[in-house]
């Protein structure tokens, strides 16, 4: 939910997906002020302010103007002896998309290898089990699916994003 004087009396709804990095970026647009670079695909800790975010005011303005296909997020589990990532994708289609690969706890890193036991995928459809109770990641009718989302999640919320205009 977001209101801005001006654009949003009156109420607006969109399907588009948006996350929680986007809000700055929209508050940022929205109150003119200068757009807060995009951080650097390599080391962004070298930079002293900067944003995964993209402003939705577009979104704002036309609930249903091209947008995002997928969002993304990451949780931890296994602790420091033993760590894995869980990288997760919901698309704007029906699928939440999760891979949990090895991780390097020193370097904050992964190369998506999964060779730990724990490793693993989940893919879960959101039309028929919003509730997320039926993992259809390893029956075979859903392997062209598993293998197409893992490389989109691979590829990024920048592969994402460059797909926006704005």
């Amino acid at each position: 939910m977001i209101r801005i004087p001006g654009l949003t009396e009156g109420g607006m709804i969109s399907d588009a997906l948006v996350e929680h990095v986007d809000i700055m970026a929209t508050l940022v647009e929205a109150a003119g002020l200068a757009k807060v670079q995009t951080c650097p695909k390599n080391k962004p800790w070298t930079v002293r302010r900067c944003t995964e975010g993209h402003s939705f005011l577009k979104l704002v303005e036309n609930p249903n103007a091209a947008w995002k296909n997928a969002s993304y997020s990451q949780y931890p589990r296994g602790g420091s002896s033993n760590p894995y990532m869980g990288y997760s994708m919901t698309t704007d289609k029906k699928w939440r998309f999760t891979a949990w690969v090895d991780f390097d706890g020193h370097t904050n890193t992964t190369t998506f290898s999964m060779h730990g036991s724990r490793c693993g995928f989940e893919l879960y459809d959101h039309n028929t089990d919003p509730e997320e109770n039926v993992n259809l990641a390893y029956h075979s009718e859903h392997k062209q699916t598993v293998d197409e989302l893992f490389a989109q999640l691979k590829a990024g919320w920048r592969a994402t994003a460059s797909a926006l205009t704005t």
